[in-house]
């Protein structure tokens, strides 16, 4: 099972700050990006950067949600262990039989 993403952007037609628009070297300190949207300072700009985005990948398993797909694929891990295994021993079948 592979996770579903939607963008409303993509939807609707509205536009986002670029990723490079949306950040600016902080004042205080030369190793953290202050975020021209909501102010917060960051070291990881790429991850923030989606916290703004209305993209959503969605767990197969559950009704959850999360704006970056690693955060996704964790919690499959964490919390689908069983399922994961066992779409890998199908996924196996078909490929391999």
């Amino acid at each position: 099972m592979f996770p579903r993403t939607l963008s409303i952007f993509s939807l609707n037609g509205s536009s986002h700050p670029s990723y490079n628009d949306m950040f600016e070297v902080s004042t205080i300190n030369s190793l953290l990006y202050r975020c021209k949207t909501c102010s917060k300072e960051v070291t990881n700009r790429w991850h923030h950067y989606h916290s703004h985005t209305s993209e959503r990948s969605f767990c197969p398993y559950c009704p959850a949600t999360y704006s970056r797909i690693d955060t996704l694929r964790s919690h499959m891990r964490a919390k689908h262990p069983v399922l994961l295994s066992h779409d890998f021993i199908i996924q196996a079948l078909v490929c391999y039989g």
